[in-house]
């Protein structure tokens, strides 16, 4: 995935956290995290972590279409 798509898709996970009220929690340096987590009311709704010493690559689309499954759609601009 190229990086501008990545930052579209960031973008609409992004929104539609802010939106429903759903924190985003990355762990590690910037540019090297090891996992991102996305937590409502406390409960985890999605993860995605890094396996071995690799720095995570994450995958942002996967994420949206998650969200909108799970009835999660729209967000601020």
């Amino acid at each position: 995935m190229s990086a501008a798509l990545k930052k579209v898709f960031y973008n609409r996970v992004r929104r539609t956290c802010r939106k429903h009220d759903i924190d985003i929690k990355m762990e590690g340096a910037p540019k090297n995290y090891r996992s991102v987590q996305l937590l409502k009311d406390g409960q985890l709704l999605l993860g995605d972590y890094a396996q071995g010493r690799e720095p995570l690559n994450v995958d942002w689309k996967k994420f949206h279409d998650e969200l909108t499954k799970y009835g999660f759609v729209g967000g601020i601009k």
